[in-house]
């Protein structure tokens, strides 16, 4: 869970500092999904469960954060900038990707017996 969470971290500074070609897409929805795979691993780190509560506790973290902004109560100042302040479907698809990412990283780690990751 630590390198997934190192890999998710360089995922989330890639999307921060990225300035070519696709700029807004790389920001909002690929940052989306390193995101997730942080949630994924912070969890994995704190919750020693099997993947399947894992992967729904991160799905559900995602989809509140989606519903704290359809309904507008992101919170101000910086809260506002991690969580976000306009709701996107497309945002949706960005989780889902960075759950099932983590969940792949993390059946990959079991089937080849390395649990360190």
């Amino acid at each position: 869970m630590v390198l997934l969470g190192g890999v998710a971290l360089a995922v989330g500074a890639f999307a921060l500092f990225y300035r070519g070609p696709g700029q807004p897409f790389i920001r909002g929805y690929v940052s989306d999904v390193g995101a997730t795979m942080l949630v994924y691993a912070f969890l994995g780190l704190l919750w020693r469960t099997t993947a399947a509560p894992r992967t729904l506790a991160t799905a559900a973290i995602a989809a509140a954060v989606e519903f704290y902004q359809i309904v507008g109560m992101t919170p101000p100042g910086i809260g506002g900038v991690l969580v976000g302040a306009f709701p996107d479907p497309w945002d949706l698809v960005a989780y889902a990707i960075g759950v099932v990412a983590a969940l792949a990283w993390e059946r990959r780690l079991v089937r080849s017996g390395d649990q360190t990751g």
